[in-house]
């Protein structure tokens, strides 16, 4: 049963006359708001520079520190190592360790997108999934690089390895751990897939602490360096292919989470 004041509301609605409606009016109001809305966006369009600044915040500081630990500690145990009077190639292989430990600091911010709460937040941003991901993956690889180039540096100068071994032995193990986790991204779309990633990288370390200390299974030294660089152009081969495949996922993600709105 409706009360006296609410039939007093709707009688007093039924009863008034709304204004007649000029259809050019309200075409040329409908006009006037789309190129508002499209000047509105024009002016949220950043840079480039500007958008990696941008997502440079949404990376945790937990993560530079952890990669400048990892590559502070590595530094401290070459030093050591040194003292021991290791040959160079043990030194190299030593170093290379840093190489899936900066990936591992990385596994949190390239998984979380994969949660299904993350992925909503991620989603309702302006840029594109893929984009966001693209550019969150270059500033994390650069990280990456910038530590081993830091060892490598510190290397060249502590021994007399030479240049061509240490880019191999660095880079290497770097890209068989980017391969390795794009390969389980692509594949895994679970938020678990993390841990996936975290031990495929630990195996791989583990690898690499047993070849480093037993050199007769060593694959790459200085007679070997053809070998090295067919290993390195295939791995980086890899890992343009899963790079690309990423962009994949993050598309067929967005539309699955589209459809399921």
């Amino acid at each position: 049963m409706l009360n006296k004041h609410q039939q007093s509301i709707i009688g007093i609605l039924q009863n008034s006359h709304s204004f007649p409606v000029e259809r050019k009016r309200l075409e040329e109001t409908i006009g006037g708001a789309e190129t508002e809305l499209r000047q509105a966006l024009g002016g949220r369009r950043t840079s480039l520079a500007d958008f990696y600044k941008l997502q440079l915040r949404f990376i945790s500081r937990k993560v530079w520190a952890a990669q400048l630990l990892i590559v502070m500690g590595m530094a401290f145990l070459l030093h050591n190592s040194m003292q021991g009077q290791r040959a160079n190639i043990q030194l190299m292989m030593l170093a290379s360790l840093a190489a899936p430990l900066l990936v591992i600091t990385g596994i949190q911010t390239m998984t979380r997108s994969l949660s299904r709460s993350m992925l909503e937040v991620e989603l309702s941003t302006y840029h594109l999934l893929d984009k966001l991901t693209a550019v969150r993956m270059s500033l994390l690889g650069m990280a990456d690089l910038l530590g081993l180039t830091l060892l490598g540096a510190l290397l060249g100068t502590w021994t007399d390895a030479g240049v061509l071994e240490m880019f191999l032995y660095l880079l290497i193990p770097f890209n068989l751990a980017c391969f390795g986790c794009l390969w389980l991204l692509n594949r895994v779309r679970t938020p678990n897939c993390g841990y996936y990633c975290l031990l495929y990288c630990c195996l791989l370390v583990l690898l690499q602490l047993i070849v480093s200390f037993n050199p007769p299974l060593l694959l790459l030294n200085s007679s070997a360096a053809g070998r090295g660089l067919v290993l390195l152009l295939l791995s980086a081969a890899g890992l343009v292919y899963e790079g690309y495949g990423i962009r994949k996922t993050c598309r067929s993600l967005e539309t699955a989470a589209q459809g399921g709105v």
